[in-house]
């Protein structure tokens, strides 16, 4: 999303997290992440979106083994993990009337959205 930020000019993006607000400061910086990121240390906001979590035979599925090596070699390392390792992410394009215009939640770590998909919803909003 960094890469394509001027494709959500005029939308309000935020990024949800699990770590405390050093880490989450430590991710802005370090990924040089241009949007608000707000925590969710108790798993509220997960619970009400229902997202997916990993358990040991998904950490163990090849396409989770592709993902990782892909972000590797693209120069991507996890770093230290938030307060729930398992959790993973989801994304959603919401309209300025509340309706959901678009919604994607991870089967495995690397699952996300396709971009153009998210920059599509964002402009039909």
């Amino acid at each position: 999303m960094r890469a394509r930020a001027e494709d959500f000019a005029g939308a309000e993006v935020v990024a949800i997290g699990t770590g405390s607000k050093r880490y989450a400061a430590a991710f802005i910086e370090d990924e040089s992440f241009p949007f608000p990121v707000l925590l969710d240390s108790d798993a509220t906001a997960a619970a009400i979106v229902e997202t997916n979590t990993m358990d040991l035979v998904t950490t163990l599925k090849p396409s989770q083994w592709v993902a990782g090596a892909r972000a590797l070699a693209k120069g991507k390392v996890q770093r230290k993990t938030g307060a729930r390792p398992f959790q993973l992410g989801a994304t959603f394009v919401i309209g300025p009337d509340g309706s959901i215009l678009y919604e994607d939640r991870e089967d495995h770590a690397g699952d996300h959205a396709p971009i153009d998909e998210v920059v599509a919803a964002v402009r039909s909003a």
